[in-house]
């Protein structure tokens, strides 16, 4: 399918991303949730040394943060996903797709070969590429893609 030997073949960088929020890992939590809000993303990525750290995604902040007000002092590295799951620069965009399938992940951390942040890819980047790249394709498609009409609509 020539959908899928393009997400085989694309490399995660060569997407549209946005650029990533990306913070020390000893900020406070109330800082991190204003810099997501101020930039409308769902997510922070924390850094110790120039080396990604961490994780804070909204859903992190809605299961521990929302009505625990005591959090909003403390450091983010508490309350971050430590050592996140993250692609390579150079990865296809078909082994972040996996990743946010298997693991539940609706962004992944983009690092260099030393673990310096380059990006992040969210689960609206790939489908916005899907979209504007197969568009007549993807569009068009039966509710079951297995579907054969026996008639032409309409008619």
């Amino acid at each position: 399918m020539k959908i899928e030997r393009s997400l085989r073949e694309l490399e995660v960088l060569a997407l549209e991303l946005q650029p990533p929020i990306i913070l020390e890992s000893t900020r406070c939590v109330a800082d991190v949730i204003e810099a997501m809000r101020r930039h409308d993303l769902g997510y922070a990525l924390l850094e110790t040394a120039g080396r990604l750290a961490g994780i804070i995604t909204e859903r992190d902040v809605f299961l521990s943060v929302l009505g625990n007000d005591s959090i909003l002092g403390e450091s983010v590295a508490r309350h971050m996903t430590v050592d996140p799951a993250r692609v390579y620069a150079r990865d296809p965009v078909w082994r972040v797709i996996s990743m946010m399938h298997t693991g539940g992940f609706r962004q992944v951390p983009v690092v260099d070969d030393e673990d310096r942040i380059l990006a992040c890819i969210r689960h609206k980047d790939i489908a916005g590429y899907l979209v504007s790249r197969y568009a007549a394709h993807i569009l068009n498609l039966p509710p079951d893609p297995e579907q054969v009409a026996s008639a032409p609509e309409g008619g």
